[in-house]
């Protein structure tokens, strides 16, 4: 905003956000554990931000969803920011005060865009509305401010930019790879970078066409993201206008500039060795049981994050846990209770899974049951505690020695290969994992272990060559009340 048109309630407000911002930064140089959650926590608001700003830029042109409710959002992403203020009462005072925070809509021509004018069908409508309206319904399921739809947005945006708005009738599975061909120069993580702001797809290709300002993205990046989102807008409305899909079966061919993923591979004895020993020698709990829990349950790491003690109970014999959907969460700010949704990727991670009758010899399962509420309770002091998990265990996985392909994913991945040497049933596998299950055949019945699967899969043979002894006769209470510091690691608890 011009500085002159700025009245005094809203350099009130101004001055309150920059004073979040700056105790924020404060407060992550006096407690370094905490820097990342401040800094995701950040992340999250600006997002919303730059969404609003983006799409009412846009004028008529933009994503109705957001531009409807670019106050509500604004005002909801300056509120997380100013939660962080010395006296944020007073902040949230200042934001209450100003009568409008959000960007004005302000209508704009249509700008000339190079090509052929978009091109339509009697009856059908173009993929700019198909695209849209499935964004809407993104929106209506999952909220406005979950982290896919800005990503939905710029990738149905640069689709239109590189191929044009047509009906689906006009598309065929050439235009996907054409998308393909000329996207090898668009970068990574373009949305977080200052030297592309404002400018067009085209602009951006321009650029970058010498990969002189950031790198590609990577093939899996625009396999399963951009082009997996753009296939499912377009088959939105198949229902409703009665069209074939025009991108089915495109066999797409992908330039060497994008950037390879790396493959996963198993952890090595000696590395796993070293994960669980310096793990326990932390006197971390998260460091010390997550590397266990992955290797000995084989299910993902965000929804180990969600453990309850609530969650474990006995069936058929043998101790399973079954993570909730939804869970009551607190504000560590405001200490206002929530519910959030539990990150679970699959259907079949709604289901339980069996815990090795190792965990209850060492005593685990034991404590677990007594907590009221997470087990691993200091991961949620963070604003998104799995994120914060995955990069803490690669961190810890890093110091182990883990190289290449090496990720706490292969814990997980090795729990599941040793399932497979044991002979287990391949359905037993994948409810075991949280895998989705296989053919149809799979899904008949009821979804969930038997009691004899439920039995084996409690009484695997651990693996030769790992010394599992380290996590007899820890104190998981004094573990939990450890916080984790900067700098050197802390020195194991006497006792």
């Amino acid at each position: 905003m011009d500085a002159s048109q700025i009245d005094d309630k809203q350099n009130e407000l101004a001055r309150h956000t920059v004073e979040a911002c700056q105790n924020a930064i404060t407060r992550a140089l006096e407690k370094p554990a905490q820097a990342i959650g401040l800094a995701r926590g950040l992340e999250a608001a600006l997002d919303t931000l730059q969404l609003v700003g983006r799409e009412v830029a846009r004028g008529e042109a933009g994503m109705p969803a957001v531009t409807a409710n670019a106050e509500a959002l604004t005002r909801a992403a300056l509120a997380d920011v100013l939660k962080l203020a010395g006296r944020s009462e007073d902040a949230l005072a200042a934001l209450a005060a100003v009568e409008q925070v959000a960007p004005s809509i302000v209508p704009m021509p249509a700008p000339a865009t190079p090509g052929a004018a978009p091109t339509a069908t009697a009856g059908l409508p173009l993929f700019s509305e198909i695209s849209q309206k499935y964004i809407d319904m993104r929106i209506a399921r999952d909220g406005v401010d979950h982290p896919e739809i800005p990503r939905l947005v710029l990738r149905r945006q640069t689709f239109i930019d590189v191929e044009g708005d047509r009906t689906p009738d006009k598309y065929f599975p050439s235009d996907l790879q054409d998308f393909v061909n000329k996207m090898q120069h668009f970068p990574s993580n373009v949305t977080k970078r200052a030297d592309f702001a404002g400018k067009s797809t085209a602009e951006i290709l321009e650029a970058n066409k010498e990969f002189a300002i950031a790198p590609p993205m990577a093939k899996k990046t625009m396999a399963n993201g951009y082009v997996a989102n753009v296939k499912t807008m377009m088959r939105h409305g198949m229902q409703d206008h009665k069209y074939r899909d025009p991108l089915a079966g495109a066999q797409l061919s992908y330039p060497k500039a994008y950037l390879p993923s790396k493959p996963r591979e198993g952890i090595s004895v000696e590395v796993t060795n070293r994960v669980f020993g310096n793990g326990v020698k932390s006197c971390l709990l998260d460091e010390a049981m997550f590397p266990l829990l992955g290797k000995l349950t084989s299910r993902r790491l965000g929804l180990l994050t969600y453990l309850q003690g609530s969650d474990i109970r006995k069936k058929d014999g043998v101790w399973i846990a079954q993570t909730n959907g939804i869970v009551e969460v607190e504000d560590n700010e405001t200490k206002k209770k929530t519910w959030k949704r539990v990150p679970i990727k699959t259907e079949e991670s709604m289901t339980y899974y069996v815990l090795h009758n190792f965990l209850d010899e060492i005593g685990f399962i034991e404590w677990m049951r007594r907590q009221n509420g997470f087990v691993f309770e200091e991961a949620h002091h963070h604003p998104d505690p799995s994120k914060y998990m995955s990069k803490t265990m690669q961190n810890h996985l890093k110091r182990c020695g883990a190289k290449g392909g090496e990720v706490f994913h292969s814990l997980r991945g090795d729990a599941i290969d040793g399932m497979r040497k044991q002979k287990v049933d391949n359905r037993a596998r994948r409810l075991q994992a949280g895998h989705e299950l296989g053919d149809e055949h799979d899904k008949y019945g009821f979804r969930a272990l038997s009691a004899e699967e439920c039995q084996r899969l409690a009484n695997l043979p651990l693996e030769d060559g790992i010394d599992w002894n380290v996590f007899k006769g820890l104190d998981f209470d004094a573990m939990a009340r450890r916080r984790r510091t900067r700098g050197r690691r802390p020195k194991p608890v006497e006792g």
